[in-house]
Formats: structure tokens, sequence, C-alpha cells
């Protein structure tokens, strides 16, 4: 299924794409599976914690603090649906420090396969980060198994200072399974972000992030999200979920 994006005209866009970082390993910290969770929070709500020790960027999250954080609610139907499950299962973790937002997403994939991060449609996984108090001003990174990712920056407010080129974002995946390989058993792979907080927000709006603040944050891949949009499209931060800062 190809996602309808319906893009805003952005001001201030910039796309930067990135280079591969890639990792092909089964991870230890791989995780259960639960019974899919389609009711709670519209929009979600996730409570991120602090951390006092930054976990490495290598796309395994099998860090301690990544045991230590909570798991979102598992996707559902971009469309808001209780009755028609994704086909495979999505859920992430989420925490932070004074110098990052951290991200931590796991996806059930039975054929990993490269996609082309151009096109807006593929089958990767879409970040979308925005400060409560600001949703015309917001980041998307895309990214895809192979580990190829892109950033863009949308600035909808014609009153506001752009945001400007994403610099100091860490990232990476790591696959359980084989690339483009067809005919064997992948199960699935982890993508993993540290996003600088000096880059999510205009010069004009940057301190350093306090406990009880909130951002709003969604992930999407294929027919599923983590905070449903039912008829919205995936640029509406009104739909995004809430991420509460704690410690």
């Amino acid at each position: 299924m190809t996602i309808p994006l319906h893009l805003p005209t952005p001001r201030g866009l910039s796309a930067v794409p990135c280079g591969l970082l890639l990792f092909t390993t089964a991870c230890s910290s791989g995780p259960d599976y639960p019974i899919y969770d389609t009711a709670g929070d519209i929009p979600r709500l996730y409570e991120a914690n602090y951390t006092s020790e930054a976990p490495t960027i290598d796309g395994k999250m099998d860090d301690l603090a990544w045991r230590n954080a909570d798991w979102t609610a598992n996707f559902i139907d971009i469309g808001g649906s209780t009755i028609s499950r994704p086909r495979h299962q999505s859920r992430a973790k989420m925490m932070w420090d004074r110098e990052y937002l951290y991200i931590g997403v796991w996806m059930v994939e039975p054929n990993l396969e490269s996609k082309p991060i151009s096109s807006l449609g593929f089958d990767g996984l879409m970040v979308f980060v925005c400060h409560d108090t600001s949703p015309l001003a917001y980041r998307m990174i895309s990214t895809e198994p192979s580990g190829r990712h892109a950033s863009s920056a949308y600035n909808n407010d014609p009153g506001s200072e752009p945001l400007g080129v994403l610099n100091g974002l860490k990232h990476a995946v790591a696959l359980s399974g084989t690339l483009d390989q067809k005919g064997d058993a992948d199960k699935g792979w982890w993508a993993e972000f540290a996003l600088p907080w000096r880059e999510l927000t205009t010069m004009q709006q940057r301190s350093i992030p306090q406990a009880g603040a909130v951002w709003r944050v969604n992930l999407a891949r294929e027919e599923q999200s983590w905070s449903p949009y039912f008829s919205r499209e995936l640029h509406d931060a009104e739909m995004w979920g809430r991420v509460t800062l704690t410690r």
C-alpha cells in the first residue's frame, strides 16, 4: 500500500540525503510479540524517561537504557481502524537527555528489501517531530532497511524563523535477517535515532529541555502509524502522539 502524503507547500524546506550506515545482526534485545493494542488515547500518549547514560546509536537497541524504557502501543492502521490490523507489528521506545531525543523502533518484516529513499510511499519508516507549541515548524526523517536516510525541515508559519539543515543527527539500522535475498525467512529490522534538541527548534526557541515539556511525535510505515490519522494527512501535527519528558 502506498501512503498518500498530501504534502503541504512548505516554507524554507530543506531535504538532506545522508550516507549509508548498516549493521546486519541478530539483535539480542528482540522484542516479544504481545497482543495488538488498538485501544487507548488518541492522539497517542507516551512518557519518555530521562537517561543518564546515552545509548550507542548502532541500531541494535540492546543498551541497558533501552531496556529500562517502555514500549509504545503497537502501531495500528493509519486510518484508525480497530478491526483491520496491520500485516506486521511495529512499536517504539523513546527517552531523552540534555542533548538528544532518542527514538528506537522495531518493525517486523519477513522480506527485508532496500527501497529508494526518494519514494515518499516507500516501505520504510517516517519520523515526525515538533515542539507542542510550534506545530507548523517540524522535522521529518525517513529511513529504510538498507540504512539510507534523509531529513526535511517544514516551516509553514510565515511569522517564524525557518528551521535549517538538520546537523548532528545520529542514526543507524540493524537487521534480523538478510537484505534483498529472496526466499529466506527474515524477522524484521530496527531503526535508532538520536535527534539533537538544538536542531528541533528555531534559534529563537532554543533552550535546554526540561522535564514536563511536551513534544509531538509520530512514526509511520506502510499502512500503519503509532498515532492514527483517520482521514487526515501525515503532516497534520494535530494527529501526532504527545510525548512528555519525565525524570
